[in-house]
């Protein structure tokens, strides 16, 4: 490869690469500046009421939301296979999709995490002054405000994107590795003998690749409940009042982050005593 050759590479990478940053930066500012334009008012509240109100409908969040970084997942495995097996090397897309994950793939879990409690937690969009209800229904018993939690929808989008991002990157990259980790030589013997694509595949491939692909869907799974357990623990000591189970709901989440952490750890060794 001449020097010609090695610059353009460079720039087609840096472009790329580029254009990752600007994206995930303009998704950024999108629901940055909606979540101030939702704003109304700010209340002047204990952080014991904000929370009693914020958990519960935050747990009802993450109920959705974990089942749809599960879809993200299988649907990062089924986008690592066309590109793998049915994307020529030299379109675009393939580069333009692997820039991306290249990119989000290398930004850590605690990042999302830290971004998920901005979005979620932050007064500017997610509390909301109650105006509109009667002032019996405003009050409590002792004649001071109530500050209730309102569910932003736009708050709910920006919390799955960011589950969305944290899981399926890392389904992507790692079934991509896992297909090329199968050796040339087996395809090659079985298009030889005759076998279509597809029985190369789920007959040769899939078997042989299969643990680090399972590997890897823990691992993206193990990052989105990891993600969940954070939201909700860093505010149960302050957590007085509100549904008993959100104690339990945290202990479940990150238990079961560590617990496919260790699976994917355990699949990734056996897989490479047995490559």
């Amino acid at each position: 490869m001449n020097s010609s050759m090695i610059r353009s590479e460079l720039r087609k990478k840096i472009a790329l690469q580029g254009g990752a940053v600007i994206i995930v930066g303009a998704v950024f500012v999108f629901f940055w500046n909606n979540l101030r334009k939702t704003a109304e008012a700010h209340i002047q509240t204990s952080s014991t009421s904000r929370i009693s109100g914020i958990l519960p409908s935050l747990i009802s969040d993450l109920n959705l939301i974990l089942p749809i970084s599960l879809l993200a997942v299988l649907f990062g495995v089924a986008c690592a296979f066309y590109l793998e097996e049915w994307c020529p090397v030299t379109s675009w897309i393939r580069g333009f999709i692997g820039s991306q994950v290249n990119f989000l793939t290398e930004i850590p879990s605690l990042l999302y995490g830290l971004l998920a409690i901005m979005v979620i937690f932050s007064d500017t969009g997610v509390l909301k002054e109650i105006g509109a209800l009667p002032p019996a229904e405003n009050v409590n018993e002792s004649g001071s405000e109530v500050a209730l939690f309102q569910r932003n929808t736009l708050v709910f989008y920006a919390e799955t994107l960011i589950f969305i991002l944290m899981a399926m990157p890392i389904a992507i990259k790692t079934t991509q590795e896992a297909l090329r980790s199968v050796a040339t030589p087996i395809r090659e013997s079985a298009y030889v003998l005759g076998a279509t694509q597809w029985q190369v595949l789920t007959k040769q491939v899939v078997p042989l690749a299969f643990p680090k692909m399972l590997a890897g869907g823990c691992r993206s799974m193990s990052r989105a409940l990891a993600g969940a357990a954070l939201l909700i623990g860093i505010h149960i000591p302050s957590h007085t009042t509100g549904p008993r189970g959100i104690p339990d709901r945290f202990v479940l989440f990150l238990g079961g982050a560590l617990l496919l952490s260790t699976i994917s750890s355990f699949l990734t060794i056996e897989s490479g005593t047995h490559k």
